[in-house]
């Protein structure tokens, strides 16, 4: 039989969402499902694997069912997910710990600090950022040594999920080269695990999985997994990459110095690069290992639950804009832009500071959100609008990091994807602000689409994944840079940057305060 299609699983915060499509990239059908993230106390979150392998199972099976293949004509079925955090499993590869996600559980920070004690300045220029998996398993050594004993493999998510659709034991347990600079124990240029690192940190390599490239067939469905899902057993199963990289591919991303703006609830900017660097100066980049080859890399930054401030605004701002958008039948974020247009490039004089929780990029836990030089004259749409323009300088300091890093290379156009690629508004304010063409793409989730080209590829479906990624992506909307605009937004771009140094002396006493209990 014919094997036509192609499934992508993406394992989110929320959301695990899988996808079926043809060979010829067409989404035939989605499937999702909304997972728990237990957040007990502040610093404190949890979620459990066998819900994210018991949600995969579900949306494949919803997926067969809603197109109806035969049930053997899937080519590959490969997986992505959350790039940062670790579950710890046995030697039969039963979980022995929650999934802890990124820095929203941040039991770990301690240990990241004792990381930087021992290895110094050498953890940035091998790994390429600051950790979150190996400052866990410090903080597993040290706070429950008897759970330590008992673990064979700290795995990433989405690869605990894979093996055990696989059945794989523990010895077979591996992870794709996008997600080393995140675990911390890596020669990320190198693609491969660092010596000195683990020796300087006493964490032994082999509790770690091995290294594979992410077209690598990791398995094979098991015949337990094909029966829950409705498919057959033997479908070759794919590592895939970190969600961000996924969805790099599936934006077309695999020419040196293009842009990517995903703007949702993790706003990222990334770019392609043919060359590893490590941000040692500034701290703000990540290097993320691209699948193409050897010589494909990303650069990137984000800002921790960025997106969700728009959220926040909407609900504690903008009671008015909700209920004449309940009554025309229109999102509130339209209404929102439609005012925050009125208002003029640098909302006169009004910043604000979008790290709600703490800066990610470089890594500040201290930072809050503010609000700097508003007057009487300021309305709710410079407001509004000042939100929107934070995000674009946050942007504008990574981009100008990265040109300093790589001063031959040009950038032509930033692809944007995700939810907020539909404020045309936003679109037009971030090149404004980067002096760079902002393109939609005609697909806002594109991990899935990421997934299905390094699955056909693996498969050999695609024998030039590069040329299927370009193929693929196809754009519905281009926004020119404004050079008047463009100029008058440069100043406050140099007033955000300074803004950080200003404030950290406050955000650092506030956070204090804040940890402080009140007893009367």
């Amino acid at each position: 039989m014919a094997q036509d299609y192609l499934i992508g699983i993406d394992l989110g915060t929320s959301v695990v969402k899988t996808s079926l499509f043809d060979t010829d990239g067409k989404a035939l059908a989605d499937a999702t499902r909304e997972t728990a993230l237990d957040q007990p106390a502040p610093g404190r979150a949890e979620q459990r694997g066998d819900e994210f392998y018991a949600a995969a199972l579900e949306t494949l099976k919803e997926v067969v069912d809603k197109t109806g293949i035969p049930p053997a004509s899937v080519a590959a079925i490969t997986f992505d997910g959350q790039m940062a955090g670790a579950i710890a499993i046995d030697d039969e590869w039963n979980a022995l710990t929650p999934w802890y996600p990124s820095a929203l559980d941040n039991r770990y920070q301690p240990y990241v600090a004792e990381m930087q004690a021992r290895v110094g300045d050498r953890l940035f220029e091998l790994n390429g950022s600051l950790p979150f998996m190996a400052p866990r398993m410090l903080w597993w050594q040290d706070q429950n040594p008897d759970l330590y004993r008992q673990i064979s493999k700290v795995l990433i998510l989405a690869n605990y999920v894979a093996g055990r659709m696989a059945n794989l034991t523990a010895d077979e347990a591996f992870v794709d080269p996008s997600y080393l600079t995140w675990i911390g124990v890596s020669d990320t240029a190198r693609r491969a695990w660092s010596e000195e690192i683990a020796g300087a940190c006493d964490i032994p390599l082999e509790k770690l999985p091995r290294i594979v490239p992410a077209t690598s067939v990791i398995g094979y469905l098991s015949a337990e997994a094909a029966s829950a899902c409705g498919l057959v057993q033997g479908i070759p199963l794919i590592a895939g990459a970190g969600d961000q990289v996924a969805g790099f591919m599936g934006a077309g991303l695999v020419a040196e110095g293009q842009l990517v703006d995903v703007a949702g609830t993790f706003p990222v900017l990334a770019t392609t690069l043919a060359d590893f660097f490590a941000d040692t100066e500034y701290q703000m980049l990540q290097p993320l290992a691209g699948p193409i080859g050897d010589d494909h890399w990303y650069s990137m930054m984000y800002i921790s639950g960025g997106g969700l401030t728009h959220r926040w605004y909407r609900d504690q701002f903008a009671g008015e804009e909700l209920a004449q958008a309940a009554l025309e039948g229109v999102s509130a974020y339209e209404l929102l832009d439609g005012r925050a247009a009125a208002a003029p490039p640098g909302s006169d004089g009004l910043l604000f500071i979008p790290h709600l929780v703490g800066r990610a990029c470089p890594s500040d836990p201290a930072v809050r959100g503010s609000w700097l030089g508003f007057t009487w004259t300021h309305t709710r749409a410079h407001f509004y609008r000042s939100v929107l323009e934070s995000i674009a300088y946050d942007y504008a300091q990574a981009l100008e990091i990265v040109r300093s890093y790589t001063p031959d290379v040009h950038f032509s156009e930033v692809r944007v994807v995700g939810g907020g690629a539909n404020s045309d508004l936003w679109n037009q304010i971030k090149a404004d602000v980067l002096g760079v063409p902002y393109v939609r793409l005609q697909r806002e989730d594109v991990a899935a689409l990421g997934c299905a080209i390094m699955g056909g590829h693996a498969v050999g479906i695609y024998p030039d994944m590069a040329a299927t990624a370009a193929q693929f992506a196809q754009t519905v909307r281009r926004v020119e840079p404004q050079p008047a605009q463009h100029d008058h937004y440069q100043a406050y771009v140099q007033a955000y940057t300074h803004a950080f140094d200003q404030l950290r002396g406050v955000y650092q006493t506030l956070t204090a305060l804040q940890e402080r209990p009140f007893t009367s």
